[in-house]
């Protein structure tokens, strides 16, 4: 539906980054927790529009939608009464889901970021929300996967498709919490699930049971193919931290293993930042950086790089990410090479809209992360000196 939307300018100016000289850009400041999520499909178009949330609260109540534009360095509201929880990125592509509350129903709106553009994909005649995860819209903006809740407190993965309105149901099972599905980033055929092995829901609150690992599946997107992936115990010796994203028309992705365990050593490199490619036998170590941890882990609209949220660390310690907030760095997939753009500054908690969730920009011009540095949580982009990317790639 057509509509009109009234862009402003929030944008503020900070000291530029000691790290690598990158100028940093404060894109949202109004009095509201507004955070730009998730970092593995990232909510950024082709032509560098972004999705911005905003909140007056950490949990689950429906807030606004916001549209920053990166070129212009202005946003503007273009929805309301939404939730970040169940919507769905098309990684750097042109369209952004997400479920609204409207008329004591819940809906599903699809929102394309060039021309500027809303419609309602979908009406559940329910009040309650019918996705509960930060789900992944396929390449070609047909499919969404995300998850239910079932009263037995069993996780079923799905894939809705927008046009029949049929859902396929990939996995059902206790141990699917928070699964992250995400679909590749070729012809969108596949949906990777994390498999929480030794969790299980009790009473509302996800408790491990047994120190099983997580790891990564693969499932077709009709649900009728499952391929246990060799990116976790017993394969290797460590078990993933649940941050997983696809390279661009690659059958690959980059994942960040658990604090808990030590770095992995593949002969050439250790770290805990790992590449695994659909067929190989085992993954292999993204960064030689041992000391360093990653966690929130995004790649490139290119598929050249990865960006990254990083902390000193004492390996095996699993509280590594407590009491302080990390740095970002930007690594080169083909060389292996990595810098450290900035801090991210402020303080880091446990809910998730205050996390940095760091990913680059549609052109590899700005990284663009969330920070508390102003007190509450606000989205920032770090815009990247010249030579940058050339000196990781060199």
């Amino acid at each position: 539906m057509a509509q009109k939307f009234h862009w402003i300018s929030e944008i503020g100016y900070w000291q530029d980054a000691d790290e690598s000289g990158a100028k940093i850009r404060q894109l949202t400041g109004q009095i509201s927790m507004a955070t730009n999520i998730y970092c593995e499909d990232p909510a950024c178009s082709k032509n560098n529009r972004i999705a911005v949330f905003r909140t007056t609260s950490p949990g689950r109540t429906p807030g606004e939608l916001h549209i920053v534009d990166l070129n212009e360095m202005r946003s503007c509201l273009v929805d309301t009464d939404m939730t970040w929880i169940a919507s769905f990125p098309q990684a750097y592509g042109d369209l952004y889901f997400y479920c609204r509350f409207h008329e004591n129903k819940w809906e599903i709106r699809k929102l394309c970021f060039f021309p500027l553009e809303i419609e309602t994909v979908h009406t559940f005649f329910q009040d309650h929300l019918p996705y509960e995860t930060l789900g992944s819209a396929s390449p070609c903006g047909r499919y969404l996967a995300s998850y239910h809740t079932h009263p037995d407190d069993t996780y079923e993965v799905v894939v809705f498709d927008t046009e029949t309105k049929n859902e396929i149901s990939l996995v059902r099972s206790h141990e699917f919490c928070n699964p992250h599905p995400r679909f590749d980033r070729i012809n969108g055929e596949f949906v990777l699930v994390q498999h929480n092995r030794g969790y299980r829901r009790v009473n509302g609150v996800i408790k491990k049971f047994e120190d099983t690992g997580v790891t990564l599946v693969l499932f077709s997107r009709d649900g009728k193919s499952k391929t246990i992936l060799p990116v976790s115990r017993p394969f290797i010796p460590q078990g993933i931290s649940g941050h997983e994203a696809w390279l661009n028309n690659k059958p690959a992705f980059i994942f960040s293993t658990s604090p808990a365990d030590l770095p992995y050593d593949d002969g050439n490199r250790c770290g805990n930042l790992l590449i695994y490619e659909i067929g190989d036998q085992k993954p292999h170590v993204a960064a030689h950086a041992p000391e360093t941890y990653f966690g929130h882990v995004s790649t490139s609209a290119c598929g050249g790089y990865w960006c990254c949220d990083a902390w000193h660390w004492k390996p095996g310690d699993e509280n590594v990410c407590a009491g302080c907030s990390p740095d970002i760095a930007v690594g080169s997939i083909k060389t292996g090479k990595f810098a450290f753009v900035c801090k991210v500054g402020g303080f880091w908690t446990g809910y998730e809209i205050v996390h940095s969730h760091p990913y680059l920009s549609a052109d590899n011009k700005c990284v663009i992360f969330t920070s508390t540095r102003t007190g509450f949580p606000q989205v920032f982009a770090a815009m990247l000196p010249d030579g940058f990317l050339e000196n990781l790639d060199s």
